[in-house]
């Protein structure tokens, strides 16, 4: 399971795609921060204070972040099954390895680029946002377990990737939409997205999107311990 851990983590900065929006993510952090230093005195009268470091990339990611982990990882399962190379990795470890090391892999992969964004963010705030950054990595792990059940359930790694991409548009706009209608199907949805649950006065509610996590890749691990390679 290490094994195909390390190599899901390095594999991804060998990845043009995974390059650019890593350089994105980056940008966007230490220019929101150059930005916002400039208007330090006028933000802390406003009360916003040094949270408004870590406003701009919680935003980023609170938007962002589920594009760009679908366009990443939308094939995480399914291009080994397409190219038959999942085969050789079944007669190497089990099929419960394989889901597990790709899905911390990926896991680990996010991690390292949410603790370098707020790192670049350290010069200017001179703290380190801790508590974020669990919530920003709780966050990111929804969509990483999300895109691994879609790419395990689906064989086709073009199919996923417009099921990806097109829920990863969706999701935001009916968890947001949530909040604010009476409509019970929108309502009924938005409670299975972070979205309600980051909205709430207490941030004690975002650990409640760990359940989904772990019920995504529970669910991955079923079908894939009874799929045909």
């Amino acid at each position: 399971m290490f094994a195909i851990t390390w190599r899901e983590f390095t594999s991804q900065f060998k990845s043009i795609r995974s390059i650019i929006i890593i350089l994105f993510i980056f940008g966007v952090t230490t220019g929101s921060a150059k930005l916002i230093s400039q208007f330090e005195m006028q933000l802390k009268d406003l009360g916003l204070g040094d949270n408004a470091y870590v406003g701009g990339l919680m935003l980023l990611l609170f938007v962002a972040s589920p594009l760009f982990v679908t366009s990443i990882s939308h094939s995480i399962v399914n291009k080994e099954v397409d190219s038959r190379t999942i085969r050789f990795l079944a007669t190497k470890t089990s099929r419960q390895n394989i889901i597990l090391g790709k899905f911390l892999g990926n896991f680990l992969f996010w991690m390292f680029c949410l603790v370098i964004a707020l790192l670049l963010i350290v010069p200017f705030s001179h703290a380190f946002y801790f508590s974020e950054f669990i919530q920003s990595v709780i966050y990111v792990s929804y969509f990483i377990g999300l895109t691994l059940f879609l790419s395990t359930i689906i064989r086709n790694p073009s199919l996923t990737m417009f099921l990806g991409i097109s829920l990863s548009i969706a999701l935001p706009i009916i968890g947001i939409w949530g909040m604010f209608t009476k409509n019970f199907i929108i309502k009924s949805i938005s409670y299975v997205t972070p979205y309600f649950y980051y909205t709430q006065d207490h941030t004690s509610y975002t650990y409640f999107v760990l359940i989904f996590t772990l019920i995504f890749l529970v669910l991955s691990l079923m079908v894939f311990k009874r799929r045909d390679l």
